[in-house]
């Protein structure tokens, strides 16, 4: 990690900012090359649900048919008995019924490695495979004459298609492919070069495919297109309906094949459906509320639509009538299975108080699988490893034999596991007892993490009284819920009041704040705003009309410091080897805001990667007190993505948590950042944010402190100025004290910084990960320089300017001429630095 060698030169600069380890995290559906983690939140089907999802109905529309708990279910219209239809090793969803009755295709998943297609023969009860292999292949929908399937796949080289299968009895045939792939000419944001085809729904003729593709658009998911059934298609598809969806339409043609009905948030929050003509036209809106509507399919009697809604949290069935607007709950109040069950009730509690306490819930069954109690949010971590939040105690059912499960609550309990032996029919009864490993709040430290999502267009629909809930799973004390946009819409904008939230206690503080988000210079947190959230939440955005690089970063940070606000850059430094190149997360004019004192802070743990700690340090060898804290940009509505908490900062409020210690908390530096291991740390009595005076002439000082982790943690060091001048055996224990003296010869900074190599439960995260706020060494008068990190940053700006002089959307040469000014005054500064660190050298 030495500054000297990533300064070397320009292509140095370039690799440092590069993600390291992140490889060694599990890489879910390798097969697919378009969308990343929003493809898979978004549009494959999700983790196994506890809760019903994705309707299709029978042909005689008696019954629907819909995956639950890993498994394809039934359940008359009228009734609440569901019955399960399928079971095996892998996770199943997407049903569709064939219109004979006889058969239910599915999708098949081996948990996160490959999706395939499955063909239920109704009579036997037996599934056999329609297609096999390493790609994911989706969406399957039967033709109206029941002789073949359209769906989408990733085969041959990764990219989403549209393919049609001849099925007969019950065997696979010929498969032709309907669209190839094509390239839009350049990555766009989040949906990549590679256009999409998916979600096709036949035409009541047999004849066309209505589908989603984003072919020619900049931006979203795409557009509702129809396609004649045959090889090559796409070169007579015609598009009926542009918008920015986010892959949730899931278009079905009417049994008339006059309309299409469609889901679609239209600029809004919530998904709602949506009736639009077959031939193109004005869409018309059926659903209303504050919640998502989605995955509708038209009853065979064109006069009722089964859908999803989540207007209580977690996803449900629901019938809508065509005309006069009734509405019906379709209840599941009884399961029957297909195989024996028994349950399990289970109770966390603390080791000491014995009361029940919230944790993070593992379960592994008998038979390999991952099951979660009925209203849980069943969700996959950075590991890979299914879990749920619970409140602390819960029951579920899980097949006979023997159920390994875990509780694991924060970083300052050990985790508790146990096994059990579940017996058919009967309940069996534990309690895992959490033991503390320290409690950091009775030395005046708090927890909290400054970059959450509460809702962010996933199948959940969160709440504040749920994001809590989280957090206290997470042993976690505050909470900043970012207000972000998603592509043209803002989530979650009513909860902000620009103070803290009347939910928050004592104990534990929620706070809505906002990130602003333009995918040219980076994405930002505005935190502690106290009057309004700062508009428009980008800039940038190709084909609109705020395509425009102006305003910039630091125009904003400006109007949020009038506030009252502080601002951060956020999940900077990776994606690309390059750090000004366009990439999701980059922070391109970081080291402008830094010079022009316009940024406060650094979020700095998420990803886990070094690229974030060598920036930084090349920040703290200028002079800038840029403070680090914690975020690991947890979307709480997602299925598979980092938990809340996992990357948090540690702060010293003293006797109280409050709000506004935590923000001075974060302007002093009085914070250490971790994703597990705990830290405290000393230099000469002085703590992170404080500084040690020396004589111009330097002298020793005494660093002390002590590392705790539940993991074990492979390098305790020592940093001085971005160099390692003392190491610590961590030993095997969990508690490693330590006392050096370090000699300082020049003006600089002290952190203690904790690493591990690998992933390692339950550390949901590339590798264990923790570091403290410098402790600032002055020498006589001489303040903190190093003219290679001021050239650092100079060479930075200077390849920014030229990217940013290239950009296509200006409105006008003032507006560039603005922003570009602001780099120029950035470099100046970092040229009075250099020169003043040359001076003294």
């Amino acid at each position: 990690m030495s500054a000297r060698s990533s300064l070397a030169s320009l292509a140095i600069l370039l690799v440092s900012c590069q993600v390291l380890l992140a490889q060694e995290l599990p890489d879910p559906y390798p097969a697919a090359k378009t969308g990343g983690l929003y493809m898979i939140n978004y549009y494959l089907p999700p983790a196994p649900s506890s809760s019903p999802w994705w309707p299709s109905w029978s042909p005689d529309g008696k019954w629907l048919a819909f995956a639950m708990h890993g498994s394809i279910w039934k359940v008359a219209v009228d009734g609440s008995v569901a019955y399960e239809l399928t079971y095996d090793q892998n996770y199943h969803s997407s049903p569709d019924w064939s219109p004979d009755g006889k058969w239910i295709v599915y999708t098949s998943d081996d948990d996160g490695q490959s999706i395939n297609l499955m063909l239920l023969n109704l009579e036997t009860g037996v599934s056999t495979p329609l297609t096999e292999g390493t790609h994911l292949n989706l969406d399957p929908v039967w033709s109206p004459d029941g002789k073949r399937i359209a769906f989408v796949s990733t085969r041959p080289s990764g990219y989403f298609n549209l393919f049609v299968m001849e099925v007969k009895d019950g065997k696979p045939g010929q498969i032709i492919q309907l669209t190839a792939d094509h390239r839009y000419g350049k990555d766009r944001l989040y949906f990549g070069d590679y256009d999409l085809h998916i979600e096709p729904r036949w035409s009541p003729d047999g004849k066309e495919l209505v589908f989603v593709c984003n072919r020619g658009i900049p931006l979203g998911s795409g557009a509702l297109w129809r396609m004649p059934v045959e090889a090559n298609g796409m070169a007579k598809a015609r598009m009926i309906f542009k918008e920015q969806t986010l892959y949730r339409p899931r278009p079905d043609w009417s049994p008339d094949g006059r309309r299409i009905i469609y889901s679609s948030h239209l600029g809004g929050q919530f998904d709602n459906l949506f009736v639009l003509p077959a031939e193109g036209g004005e869409p018309y809106k059926l659903t209303f509320g504050e919640w998502d509507a989605f995955h509708p399919r038209w009853s065979p009697d064109g006069e009722w639509i089964a859908y999803v809604s989540n207007e209580e949290g977690l996803p449900q069935l629901r019938l809508l009538k065509t005309y006069g607007g009734k509405q019906v709950k379709v209840e599941i109040r009884d399961k029957r299975w297909k195989r024996p069950m028994g349950r399990a009730s289970i109770r966390i509690e603390d080791e000491q108080t014995r009361q029940v306490v919230p944790a993070r819930a593992y379960l592994r069954a008998s038979d390999g699988k991952a099951y979660a109690p009925d209203q849980a949010f069943h969700r996959i971590g950075r590991l890979g490893e299914h879990l749920f939040h619970s409140h602390g105690s819960f029951v579920l059912e899980v097949p006979p034999g023997e159920l390994r499960l875990e509780a694991v609550r924060g970083f300052e309990y050990f985790p508790a596991a146990q096994s059990l032996k579940i017996e058919a029919g009967k309940t069996t009864w534990a309690t895992l007892s959490l033991r503390r490993l320290t409690d950091l709040s009775s030395k005046g430290w708090y927890s909290g993490s400054n970059h959450v999502h509460m809702n962010y267009g996933g199948n959940l629909r969160n709440t504040p009284e749920r994001l809590l809930e989280m957090a206290a799973a997470e042993d976690l004390d505050l909470t900043v819920a970012l207000v972000a946009n998603k592509d043209n819409r803002i989530l979650d904008y009513q909860y902000f009041t620009g103070r803290v939230h009347p939910l928050s206690n004592d104990q534990r503080i929620l706070y809505f704040n906002e990130e602003y988000r333009p995918p040219f210079y980076g994405h930002v947190s505005l935190v502690n705003l106290t009057e309004h959230l700062i508009s428009p939440f980008t800039t940038g955005y190709e084909g609109t009309a705020i395509e425009s690089l102006y305003p910039s970063n630091t125009d904003m940070f400006r109007l949020a410091a009038k506030q009252g606000a502080i601002g951060a850059y956020v999940h900077p430094f990776g994606g690309t080897a390059d750090p000004v190149e366009r990439d999701l997360g980059g922070a391109k004019t970081f080291p402008v805001d830094v010079a022009l004192g316009t940024v406060v802070y650094h979020e700095l743990m998420t990803s886990a990667n070094q690229a974030g700690f060598r920036v930084w340090h090349q920040a703290l060898n200028n002079g800038f007190r840029i403070t680090a804290v914690g975020g690991e940009d947890s979307i709480t509505d997602l299925h598979r993505r980092s938990l809340i908490g996992q990357n948090r900062a540690y702060a010293y409020l003293g006797s109280k948590l409050t709000w506004a210690g935590w923000i001075e908390a974060i302007r002093q530096g009085r914070m250490f950042v971790t994703n597990g291991p705990l830290l405290e740390f000393a230099v000469n009595g002085q703590v992170p944010g404080e500084e040690v005076r020396l004589p111009a002439g330097g002298g020793k000082v005494t660093v002390r402190g002590a590392v705790q982790s539940i993991v074990p943690v492979e390098k305790i060091e020592v940093v001085f100025k971005g160099r390692v001048v003392a190491t610590i055996n961590p030993g095997e224990g969990k508690s490693v004290p330590f006392s050096r003296e370090i000699p300082v010869s020049e003006s600089g900074w002290l952190t203690l910084q904790v690493s591990g190599s690998h992933p390692i439960h339950p550390i949901d995260d590339s590798y264990p990960q923790a570091t403290t706020n410098p402790v600032w060494v002055l020498m006589g008068d001489r303040p903190v320089r190093s003219a290679e990190a001021a050239r650092y940053f100079i060479r930075w700006i200077d390849k920014l300017a030229d990217l940013a002089r290239a950009h296509p959307g200006w409105r006008s040469e003032a507006e560039k001429a603005h922003v570009l000014g602001q780099f120029s005054e950035a470099r100046q500064v970092y040229e009075r630095l250099a020169a003043e660190a040359e001076r003294r050298d």
